[in-house]
């Protein structure tokens, strides 16, 4: 009997997003969203480094939440985001 090797997905699917996660980049690009979730969203692609795999507008985006002193570099809310 031979042993079945374990899946181990390539490198480019290690961060690979769920279908829920996908409708929610749906919906935000649909303006489905309210800034909370937007602001989320954009912390939980920081955070994971998807945000850096998807389209330019998401880059985009995100550099500027960053610069706009709503979410640090690694995805976390600042003080910004509670005022």
């Amino acid at each position: 009997m031979s042993k079945t090797k374990e899946y181990k997905p390539r490198e480019e699917f290690a961060n690979a997003m769920s279908l829920s996660n996908m409708k929610v980049l749906f919906d935000y690009e649909e303006g489905k969203l309210d800034t909370i979730q937007s602001l989320l969203l954009f912390s939980e692609l920081l955070k994971s480094g998807l945000v850096w795999q998807l389209e330019e507008h998401f880059q985009r985006t995100a550099k500027d939440l960053i610069q706009g002193g709503y979410l640090n570099f690694d995805g976390t809310p600042t003080k910004k985001c509670y005022e």
